[in-house]
């Protein structure tokens, strides 16, 4: 995955968009694939949905409450440079 430049969700109604997400069942964590719980789960777990800016990739992400704290603490570029897909965590 090459490093893509999240912008802030500040435009963005986030749960507006959860439930959208959720309406369709499939939404999953753009890090881990971890699958999107029901809407009201998803806002109080806390997951997240972005605005994205790049040629090749969508234009909103989920990531999960998991993937925000693990980004937090190692910064956005390590966070990305570490980053493996885990089936241990995204069946979590």
């Amino acid at each position: 995955m090459s490093l893509v430049n999240a912008r802030k969700s500040s435009n963005l109604d986030v749960n507006a968009a959860l439930y959208a997400i959720c309406s369709t069942g499939r939404g999953r964590c753009w890090h881990c694939d971890r699958k999107l719980p029901p809407s009201e789960e998803a806002i109080q777990a806390g997951w997240n949905v972005q605005s994205v800016k790049g040629d090749r990739v969508a234009s909103i992400i989920l990531v999960c409450p998991k993937c925000q704290r693990k980004r937090a603490k190692a910064g956005q570029k390590q966070f990305l440079r570490n980053l493996t897909p885990s089936v241990y965590d995204a069946v979590q």
